[in-house]
């Protein structure tokens, strides 16, 4: 990469808000199509739908990264929706043997649901805060006393 590369200016706002919309919406279309899959039994469906949701985890992620996200909270996060996949896609046999069962399948099945849930809430928001507008006050540019306009 070249220096000319790297000094590249970032996107506009509105362009980094988009894909941080697209990032939430293929993730929410992964969901739904998971638990169709899982809830009709149409088990095919099921690697389609986590590939659409991880899809939407990796375009927020990356809009994150665009709006200025630092590598620390962009590593933390990543460990969070980690533990949130290792909680909603291993069976239960895999937490009793590691010790990290929480009570039933169903309620740690839920909490897996939730900390990736929690991580894309995350990602968008942070996407935001970081592409919004600065603050709209502005002082006013000092005026000669004796001037008339």
């Amino acid at each position: 990469m070249s220096l000319a590369e790297a000094a590249k200016p970032a996107p506009p706002s509105s362009t980094i808000r988009s894909y941080a919309m697209i990032g939430i919406v293929l993730y929410a279309f992964g969901l739904v199509l998971n638990e169709i899959g899982n809830g009709l039994t149409q088990l095919w469906l099921v690697p389609y739908a986590d590939t659409i949701s991880a899809l939407g985890f990796v375009i927020a992620l990356y809009t994150a990264a665009l709006a200025g996200l630092g590598t620390r909270l962009t590593v933390l996060i990543g460990l969070i929706y980690g533990i949130g996949i290792f909680y909603v896609s291993e069976p239960d046999a895999t937490y009793v043997a590691s010790g990290l069962k929480i009570s039933s399948y169903n309620t740690t099945h839920f909490v897996g649901l939730g900390l990736i849930g929690f991580t894309m809430i995350l990602l968008i928001a942070l996407a935001f805060y970081l592409t919004r507008a600065k603050s709209g006050r502005r002082p006013l540019p000092k005026q000669d006393p004796g001037s008339t306009s």
